[in-house]
């Protein structure tokens, strides 16, 4: 069962990881030095620069919330599942136990 558990866990996390990490652009290395640096913040700070980007988002949310509500849904399924499992064992015990003491209680 955790087998299944971690196993479903897994197969998620590879299914949601590149489309969370699909939104980052690469990251530029920083080469220049720290004269440079300072130039080009001095100039943003007197100026107004711009910001270029997507007008939209690139990854639909309500796609990402069915899934997530999926996901919670199948977790709670396999809890309850479990926990009915734990609740049979518990009883067929419960059950040899009081036979187990009404047999011995007879002799």
């Amino acid at each position: 069962m955790r087998g299944l558990i971690a196993a479903l866990v897994l197969g998620c996390t590879m299914l949601i990881a590149p489309i969370v990490l699909a939104e980052d652009p690469p990251s530029e290395p920083v080469s220049a030095s720290s004269d440079t640096q300072k130039d080009a913040a001095e100039e943003r700070a007197a100026q107004f620069v711009g910001v270029h980007g997507p007008d939209a988002e690139s990854v639909p949310g309500g796609a990402l919330l069915l899934a997530a509500y999926a996901i919670v849904w199948a977790l709670l399924f396999l809890f309850l599942m479990r926990i009915r499992g734990l609740q049979r064992h518990t009883a067929e015990e419960l059950e040899r136990l009081s036979a187990e003491i009404r047999a011995t209680g007879s002799q």
